[in-house]
């Protein structure tokens, strides 16, 4: 008997999971309102019938799936750090509960407490991202077993052929199993690239797709000519074989265009990405209000630091230095001194943990992020963002080529995608893709995911800047 394909298998569980938060969900308010009700004052009191948590349940569960489907929520697709998948689920949540709320009204047998309304909607999204995020888990860890059902080849065994490969052995939640690259330049044919072989050049695809079983070619070669890509094309096509294209950063920068009309005849002009005007003031109204929450929870720990920086090193406790923000406009950023006062103040920052230039108490505030807290100054002040591509220094930014000065195209960030990724090894610059990713699809919901994975990353120690 054939097998079901494991992301079949994972979707019938996300839904499952989906409908058991439901459940959940009513439960968990059916018993905190016999708990929380007499408490409240008299006038605040209501009886809630057994049967109304029944109705309702079921009403959210027809309304949840149909909008969840919608959304995307049950196609797979993997997004950069699962960021996407994050938004989509906030987008259904909200949209379940908008159109749960009308339905629920015009059922005759159905409760209106407000408070029971928050308490249900409150624990369907804690419960949506526990059972979402164990199939998740479930779903890497049967791949790292040998469960990957989508034997892939990928032609270009060149710079973005083997970075391909690099991100899809070192996240095995696509369930694409390499099974060669396909190369036509000379020197690569028999070689072993990341221990995946060079199985021939692309007029030998149909007998490799053949042989290797694969369902699926990624075409990685930025400068693949067009014959090799419609022949490509045209042997999946008749072999029934998914063929996907990755483009270069440039031809992503590339898409960010309008497209008019003059009489009937097309035009296409360049369109710098840019935040709509209404996620624009949303993420300043966003940025300023947390910030300042932040800095007055915060206040007593940077208070300490304050002090012990300054009686391990003495002054200045602050370590003030320019960077380049948006549009090329240069600040003062603020940090914690984590250094010498001594150390050279423009040069390549530590990456190592054993840098002569940083001081006993500065290795713990590296760490922990913790030397990064003035930065909400910033924030307050306009200069930065929350979240948004990391500011560099001005010798830096001097060498930008053109596609890299795209960073410029946002406010920089407190944190940002880099920050919490697996490439932070590696310059900022190096790693375009994930800022350019951040300014094409800037929003309020990727910011609050971006929070919520960067707070997760310094709890586990292991800071994110």
């Amino acid at each position: 008997m054939k097998r079901l394909p494991l992301r079949d298998a994972l979707t019938v569980l996300q839904v499952m999971g989906d409908l058991l938060a439901v459940a959940f969900s009513y439960l968990a308010s059916a018993y905190l309102w016999e708990w929380i009700e007499p408490m409240l004052p008299g006038g605040l009191h209501e009886t809630i019938p057994q049967e109304n948590y029944f109705v309702n349940a079921l009403v959210t569960a027809v309304v949840l799936l149909p909008v969840f489907r919608s959304v995307g929520l049950y196609r797979e697709h993997h997004s950069l750090l699962n960021i996407r998948e994050y938004e989509d689920l906030f987008k259904g949540w909200f949209l379940t509960a908008g159109i749960s709320l009308v339905a629920l009204t015009l059922i005759e047998r159905s409760f209106q407490s407000r408070g029971i309304f928050l308490i249900v909607w409150g624990a369907l999204l804690v419960a949506l991202f526990v059972f979402r995020f164990t199939v998740y888990r479930l779903g890497i860890w049967l791949r790292r077993m040998g469960w990957r059902d989508r034997p892939t080849l990928i032609y270009g065994a060149g710079e973005v052929g083997r970075k391909l490969a690099e991100r899809i052995q070192r996240s095995p939640k696509s369930g694409l199993d390499i099974r060669g690259f396909l190369d036509d330049a000379p020197d690569l044919r028999g070689q072993t690239i990341l221990g995946i072989p060079v199985l021939g050049g692309y007029s030998e695809l149909g007998d490799r797709i053949r042989e290797t079983g694969a369902t699926e070619v990624l075409v990685a070669m930025s400068r693949a000519p067009w014959n090799a890509v419609g022949a490509i094309l045209q042997t999946c096509r008749k072999m029934n074989v998914e063929v996907r294209v990755v483009p270069t950063l440039f031809d992503i920068v590339l898409q960010q265009v309008e497209v008019s009309e003059m009489d009937g005849l097309p035009l296409i002009g360049m369109d710098a990405p840019r935040i709509p005007p209404g996620s624009a003031l949303a993420k300043y109204v966003f940025d300023r209000i947390v910030s300042f929450l932040l800095l007055a929870l915060l206040s007593p720990i940077m208070a300490v630091i304050t002090l012990i920086v300054y009686w391990t090193d003495g002054a200045p406790v602050l370590f003030r230095q320019t960077r380049i923000g948006e549009g090329g406009k240069p600040f003062k950023i603020m940090k914690f001194r984590s250094m010498y006062a001594n150390a050279p103040k423009y040069a390549v920052a530590p990456d190592a943990e054993g840098d002569s230039r940083v001081t006993p108490i500065g290795r713990i505030l590296r760490r922990t992020s913790l030397d990064e807290l003035p930065q909400l100054l910033n924030v307050l002040k306009g200069d930065m963002s929350l979240v948004g591509p990391r500011p560099e220094m001005a010798f830096i930014v001097d060498t930008y080529n053109d596609l890299q000065r795209q960073r410029l195209n946002a406010k920089p960030g407190i944190t940002g995608l880099w920050q919490i990724s697996p490439d932070r090894a590696h310059a900022i610059h190096e790693n375009m893709d994930y800022d350019i990713y951040y300014i094409r699809n800037q929003s309020l919901l990727l910011d609050v995911a971006i929070l919520a994975k960067t707070a997760f990353s310094v709890l586990k120690g292991r800071g994110a800047f």
